[in-house]
């Protein structure tokens, strides 16, 4: 889906000539086809080796499962590993309870219907934190630069009409483009629902992801 927008104008005199200046918008609007989330493991034991050593079981049963899904080694990457001490306060003093060990994993999903499989054989297998997953394209440049030609091109319409409106005798030329946003990894509109209560899989629904570009064009005419 395109679309084009519009944004305040101003002429002047140069010379002999007029000068329009205008804003151009040009927006995609694209759907994903892959996807990036976060999802871990977290532990708390008594004794910090017993956590260590359940929370480094759960995670490689965790990968495990996920490579059986057909996601590469390389798609994985630790996003955060930390080791918390846990305490209570009890009339007004500290009391220690143990230790809680947090390893997380960005997993990139670039096969995007498995993206509600790939949480749910996570959490199967030993997961207990899913978190920012967000939906993207592989070629984002590309996209973006089809929002900054259709930005160009709104410039150039409005300040044709504009010269049409104030009765230019002379057609219009480009005297300068300039770039003013870009955008070329924008974020998502995610809708995620992780109830799974009357589903067979959690169910994802990645919604359209949003490229814009705005230009400032100066015409002569």
């Amino acid at each position: 889906m395109v679309t084009g927008g519009y944004d305040a104008y101003h002429t002047n005199n140069a010379g002999n000539k007029r000068k329009i200046t205008v804003s151009g918008e040009g927006i995609i609007y694209s759907a994903p086809n892959m996807a990036t989330a976060t999802i871990g493991v977290r532990t708390e034991n008594l004794n910090l080796q017993a956590a260590q050593t359940e929370n480094a079981e759960k995670s490689i049963s965790m990968l495990r499962s996920l490579q059986k899904l057909g996601i590469a080694k390389d798609d994985f990457k630790t996003a955060d590993f930390r080791i918390d001490p846990i305490y209570t306060y009890e009339e007004g003093k500290q009391l220690f309870q143990g230790y809680r060990v947090t390893h997380l994993y960005t997993v990139t999903i670039k096969n995007l219907a498995q993206a509600g499989l790939v949480i749910d054989m996570a959490v199967a297998n030993g997961a207990n934190e899913v978190m920012n997953i967000q939906f993207s394209v592989a070629e984002p440049k590309a996209l973006y630069n089809k929002a900054l030609s259709l930005a160009v091109i709104d410039s150039y319409n409005k300040a044709q009409t504009i010269a049409q409106t104030l009765g230019f005798q002379t057609s219009i030329s480009n005297l300068s483009i300039t770039e003013e946003t870009q955008i070329g990894s924008p974020s998502p509109f995610l809708v995620a629902s992780m109830d799974t209560s009357s589903a067979k899989e959690t169910p994802l629904e990645p919604g359209k992801l949003k490229f814009k570009a705005t230009v400032t064009g100066t015409y002569i005419g």
